[in-house]
């Protein structure tokens, strides 16, 4: 019998063997001749060195005839001892275990830093941790240290210029901090650091810019290019944005998200936008600002937000959280779902008081205890409350139209006629007629509170108020189509809804402004679809009226060369325009 042979590794280059193999061999060839050393070294028993045995017993008393086999990313041998270590080849640069190696330093010199602070903070290259949601003190004084190096930024021109294209547009994308502040600071190099925007913040300021300076380039291609250029640079310092070393890099980052939800639907990319509404209103819940001013106690001290060192700030805190919950209760409306705040509910209940427009928040604006809850609830039980700003008027229009949306998909059977299935008992025949009734009375309400236009008023203050007079007719249309889309008593008031809005279309004056709030590209849709029911209706055989079938024609026609307008700088826009031709001449409008 013969006994059965190990295979060897096959033959490799020269010096081809791992480290960790080298290191065996050179031991190996050490070991034999610091056998008969022992005047000049301890050994044991067996004659090995002490110093080796501790190190590497183990390489002696596995075989020594084992070649390294040059396989990678582990050797042969190296996998049979996982005590060698790791497995690396000379001549690869930069290892893995050097780059953990390096990690694990700067980790244990932070964890030194965090235990004696007074011995580390001398060191000039450690790197301090800091709380994720440090005060305001904190961080000015950190700011105020980096004051030096933070006012040597270069400012680009063409970034500058950017954010001064954006500057006229800023309202229109839902801005609640000062801009005009924001862009000045950030075109002077030498400002104050903590009055300048984060990087998110003034990305998503430049990327809003470029799409609005895209005509300028010269070719599609440039377009294309410049615009992917602003929108990647944007989307990664928005999704670091909570990571700035900023007093308010909360309001900012919220600001962020907003910018950039409001680009993606401006190009027709809903789902990005709404994953990045998503994200603003889990930093609004997380960081407690639906209950600013709460009279709860467990919730009158924001875990994550620095309280306020002014009036001014409050209510930039106030007006960030009312801009998001309005973004997302019109959102959710538009795509058919519930918003993502669950404010009817006690956890998600919104005590926060009213908003006010910009600029309007001064010492004098809350007593010093003032508290508030259930906004909201408040508000839909009919309790008058001074909620009377362009915003918060804004506020309520969307979240009448995200209920009215919830109570329509509820009773309405594929959005014609209301389900009698729905009405089964008395019970929900009550519930019913007991929601439609304040929903409209609400929503009837809201209308008369409305500002009128006014030659006092500038061009973007009357775009605000055509979005909400749109709006809440909108939300009554919608809500008269529980009742059915063909509904006789129903249609008088569609007809007096959708003519409001061109009335309001009409005193608004197309010269007023090129652009108009993303939203009512999609919002639009509400009076044009009564103007083709209208048509159909007057143009049948059994109700035909040729005076009437002109009228809404000319309606129809009037509120698609509006459209055509807002769609140079609204992809949005074009693309519902191009759906409402299409249907038009499918009627034989067009």
């Amino acid at each position: 019998m013969y006994s059965k042979r190990t295979p060897q590794a096959p033959p490799i280059a020269r010096a081809g063997a791992c480290n960790n193999c080298k290191q065996v061999a050179l031991l190996s060839t050490q070991f034999s001749s610091f056998s008969n050393a022992s005047a000049l070294f301890q050994t044991t028993k067996d004659g090995t060195p002490e110093f080796l045995r501790s190190f590497s017993s183990h390489l002696f008393e596995a075989p020594c005839q084992q070649r390294c086999d040059g396989r990678k990313p582990v050797c042969g041998p190296c996998t049979k001892s996982p005590s060698l270590g790791d497995c690396e080849y000379a001549g690869v640069g930069h290892t893995y275990a050097d780059r953990l190696q390096e990690q694990i330093g700067v980790l244990e010199a932070r964890l030194e830093q965090l235990q004696t602070p007074s011995v580390v903070d001398a060191r000039q290259d450690s790197i301090a941790l800091h709380h994720p949601y440090p005060s305001s003190a904190s961080m000015s004084s950190y700011a105020a240290s980096r004051g030096e190096a933070s006012n040597t930024i270069a400012v680009l021109p063409q970034e500058k210029d950017l954010l001064e294209t954006f500057l006229p547009y800023a309202s229109y994308f839902g801005f609640f901090l000062d801009a005009r502040s924001l862009v000045k600071a950030f075109s002077n190099p030498i400002s104050d650091p903590n009055q300048r925007p984060t990087s998110a913040l003034s990305a998503s300021m430049i990327l809003l810019g470029a799409h609005f300076s895209a005509h300028l380039a010269h070719n599609v291609n440039s377009i294309s290019e410049l615009m992917e250029k602003y929108l990647s640079k944007a989307i990664q310092a928005v999704s670091l944005g909570l990571s700035e070393y900023h007093p308010h890099r909360i309001l900012h980052t919220l600001q962020s998200y907003v910018l950039v939800a409001y680009y993606f639907l401006l190009h027709k990319r809903s789902l990005e936008g709404r994953w990045h509404l998503d994200k603003a209103v889990s930093l609004i819940i997380s960081a407690q600002m639906h209950r600013i001013r709460s009279s709860d106690f467990t919730h009158t001290t924001p875990a994550s937000l620095s309280a306020a060192q002014s009036a001014s700030e409050e209510g930039e805190c106030i007006n960030a959280m009312w801009t998001v919950f309005a973004l997302n209760c019109l959102w959710s409306a538009v795509e058919g779902v519930p918003a993502s705040i669950a404010y009817t509910t006690d956890q998600g209940r919104v005590d926060t008081p009213w908003p006010l427009d910009s600029g309007r928040y001064s010492d004098t604006t809350f007593p010093q205890n003032f508290k508030s809850s259930h906004t909201l609830q408040k508000f839909f039980s009919g309790i008058p409350d001074d909620g009377n700003s362009i915003l918060a008027l804004y506020v309520k229009a969307t979240v009448l139209f995200e209920q009215t949306t919830v109570f329509w998909k509820r009773y309405s059977d594929n959005s014609r006629t209301l389900s009698a299935r729905t009405l089964s008992s008395p019970v929900e025949v009550q519930e019913f007629q007991s929601s439609y009734q304040n929903l409209f009375a609400l929503s009837t309400r809201l209308l008369t509170k409305i500002f009128p236009f006014s030659s006092l008023q500038s061009d973007h203050t009357k775009a605000r108020l055509l979005v909400i007079h749109t709006l809440v007719r909108v939300t009554i249309i919608r809500l008269q189509c529980t009742l059915g889309a063909d509904n006789p008593l129903s249609r008088p008031i569609f007809l007096d809804m959708a003519n409001g809005i061109m009335d309001r279309l009409t005193e608004f004056g197309m010269n007023s402004t090129l652009f108009l709030d993303p939203m009512m590209a999609i919002i639009l849709r509400g009076p044009a679809t009564v103007f083709i029911g209208a048509i159909k209706l007057y143009s049948s055989p059994s109700n035909y009226n040729l005076a009437e079938v002109q009228k809404y024609t000319s309606c129809l026609n009037e509120l698609t060369h509006i459209m055509a307008r807002y769609s140079a700088n609204s992809p949005l826009m074009a693309s519902k325009l191009t759906d409402l031709q299409e249907e038009a001449i499918a009627i034989r409008v067009i």
